[in-house]
């Protein structure tokens, strides 16, 4: 698997001018030089769920930047990415590689939807903390009302199937965000939603929200 996806990235950045050299040593690191910035040194992983004890020994290894996970949507446990800012390392998939590499360092870097989240719930004036539950959940306390928790879906158009999908993996949640602007909510996915007592949000609506006591009848 290493050499598969490890191949895959050194094809793709072949003719990248930013790119001075990629080699895979000994122990099965791809080590991928800039022509400017540090070395981004790449382990992978084909796990499909991430918890403290499965990233401890990766983000240990000293001489490691970036954890490819291979697997396309893993599940991650918050821990982990606290974890991963003490340590200053990234997990994320082949995206999230390229992006760094666009950087000229390996550390801080954040997934764009992420950042884009963390950054407009920080700056809300009712919210006094916000916290990674795992890779889609985010937990938000707020200036004397309750904390909620919501979960963002990228889909395209949303349809019943994402919040089934949703409800099976991350369970417990107050509110659904549709992150992407684009597409629809269906009309079946918002009766499925009210049946569950489970909001369904665009991002102006979510901001809303959060100036106001979670009564779900309103």
């Amino acid at each position: 698997m290493a050499n598969t996806a490890f191949n895959w990235i050194i094809e793709k950045l072949g003719d990248n001018d930013k790119i001075k050299s990629t080699n895979v040593d000994n122990d099965g690191l791809l080590h991928i030089e800039r022509v400017e910035g540090v070395t981004l040194r790449v382990i992978n992983s084909s796990l499909e769920k991430f918890t403290f004890k499965d990233i401890k020994p990766l983000a240990d290894i000293n001489n490691v930047d970036f954890i490819l996970h291979t697997f396309k949507e893993p599940y991650v446990n918050g821990d982990v990415f606290e974890y991963l800012d003490i340590k200053r390392k990234v997990l994320g998939g082949y995206g999230d590689l390229f992006r760094v590499l666009g950087q000229d360092f390996n550390y801080p870097y954040l997934p764009p939807e992420v950042k884009f989240i963390l950054r407009g719930l920080e700056q809300h004036t009712k919210v006094s903390n916000v916290r990674r539950l795992d890779d889609r959940r985010y937990e938000i306390s707020r200036h004397g009302l309750e904390t909620v928790i919501i979960v963002s879906l990228n889909d395209y158009d949303l349809g019943v199937e994402s919040i089934r999908n949703a409800v099976d993996k991350y369970r417990t949640f107050d509110a659904v965000l549709k992150s992407n602007p684009n597409g629809r909510i269906s009309t079946s996915a918002l009766e499925l939603s009210d049946s569950r007592e489970i909001k369904v949000f665009k991002w102006g609506e979510l901001l809303g929200k959060l100036n106001q006591k979670w009564n779900w009848k309103k």
